[in-house]
């Protein structure tokens, strides 16, 4: 029985920390072509990326890791997928995966 208790609590914990996880909010906005104006508001990093790049997958978790830190060095941390904002990437001119701009 003591077991069956250690396990649920176990579980319960495992719940928990799955949740919080879900809720927390990325600090990387998502650009779209309709925030262009707010691009030439202050400092920003930007990447471009697509869903399929395999290279730009691998760089998601330092991106975020990263974009933790936009606040205290005062600059905006953001990402544009090109297959759905070509408009936007287009302005850019992008014509590698990633492509990170300052």
């Amino acid at each position: 029985m003591a077991a069956a208790g250690r396990l649920c609590g176990l579980l319960c914990l495992a719940l928990a920390a799955s949740a919080a996880a879900l809720g927390k909010q990325s600090p990387v906005k998502v650009l779209s072509d309709g925030m262009w104006r707010e691009l030439l508001q202050g400092e920003w990093m930007v990447e471009f990326y697509a869903p399929w790049c395999p290279a730009c997958q691998n760089l998601q978790p330092e991106w975020e890791k990263f974009a933790e830190w936009g606040e205290d060095l005062e600059v905006k941390i953001a990402k544009v997928d090109v297959t759905e904002q070509p408009g936007l990437s287009g302005r850019f001119i992008i014509t590698a995966l990633p492509t990170i701009y300052q």
